[in-house]
């Protein structure tokens, strides 16, 4: 009997870490899953509690569940099964925890809306935990295997197709945040800080801060990724050693920033450089951002907008997104 329960599991975890297609074996209409809280809101040392889903389950025997959260507002205390079988202690790195459970031995799947899995999170600041289901891999008793990818999307996207795609695929990655479970926020204007977090996080760039820009606290949201960017030389400041996190970049400056970032994260080749002159306001590029803004032009990153480059207006989130976007596809 030992033996046997050890088959499957071995069985059980080789499936979940091989790279399959979906399977036709677990599929029904309306079949997925979710996460139900009662608030995103951590406050310092209050526990969040999240509970795992599963809705219209058609024969749910093992499955995988990626989840993601902010580790710089809350810290996972522990995850439990809400099933009988085996639960695979959760695997947590860099706020993306995987929780994993399979049956045991010849029993039919799990029908319906049922609970799946308790999740506690504890607070260690004030602020949105961002705690979100990304995708479930679910087997059938036969071990076939469905993936489903949960897309988050906003309810003030209208007026932005040109960018609701990226933002979409970003947020459902867990690289780009809402400003609320239900709005984006496109048109608002993005600050220094939040685009260099952003970019940082991205290209998971990760080196040990050994200080920082004067006008940084310790106690700011986003210490370590300016610091990073600062070591890696991806954020020069604004002289005086000063960076003035909370001023809104312009469109210049956040591709000269992104264009530092991609050099660092080895994602760009230093190319003979293309120029602006197809675009009508291209005299108003700035002297320092020239070169950044034609490399960022040939590799496509920029398009412009109705022949116009725009170098000095303030960029907005949904353009962050989109360059984003592109940097990751290259």
């Amino acid at each position: 009997m030992r033996k046997r329960k050890l088959a499957i599991l071995i069985c059980f975890i080789a499936v979940l870490t091989t790279a399959f297609m979906p399977g036709k074996g677990y599929t029904k209409a309306d079949t997925g899953f979710s996460l139900s809280k009662i608030s995103d809101q951590a406050l310092p040392d209050k526990t969040l509690t999240v509970t795992l889903n599963g809705d219209n389950l058609n024969g749910l025997y093992a499955y995988e569940a990626t989840i993601k959260f902010d580790p710089e507002i809350v810290e996972l205390v522990k995850a439990e099964s809400k099933l009988e079988g085996y639960f695979i202690t959760p695997k947590v790195e860099d706020g993306t925890m995987t929780i994993a459970f399979t049956k045991i031995g010849k029993k039919t799947g799990e029908q319906g809306n049922i609970a799946l899995a308790s999740i506690l999170f504890k607070g260690k600041t004030k602020g949105d935990a961002g705690i979100q289901l990304v995708s479930v891999k679910a087997l059938d008793p036969a071990l076939k295997e469905t993936v489903y990818k949960n897309k988050m999307t906003f309810d003030d996207l209208e007026g932005y197709e040109w960018a609701r795609m990226e933002i979409e695929t970003l947020a459902t990655s867990g690289i780009i945040k809402g400003t609320s479970a239900t709005t984006f926020s496109p048109g608002a204007k993005i600050t220094r800080a939040d685009f260099v977090s952003l970019l940082v996080r991205a290209l998971q760039l990760d080196t040990e801060v050994e200080g920082n820009f004067k006008d940084v606290k310790q106690t700011n949201y986003f210490y370590k990724e300016v610091g990073i960017a600062k070591k890696f030389g991806i954020a020069l400041g604004t002289g005086d050693d000063k960076f003035e996190p909370k001023q809104r970049i312009t469109r210049q400056d956040m591709m000269v920033t992104a264009e530092r970032a991609m050099k660092i994260a080895g994602r760009m080749l230093d190319e003979k450089d293309s120029d602006l002159s197809s675009f009508r306001d291209s005299g108003d590029v700035s002297t320092y951002a020239v070169n950044a803004l034609t490399r960022l032009v040939k590799k496509g990153i920029i398009e412009g907008y109705n022949g116009m480059i725009k170098p000095k207006d303030l960029a907005s989130r949904a353009e962050a997104a989109v360059i984003i976007y592109r940097l990751l596809n290259i």
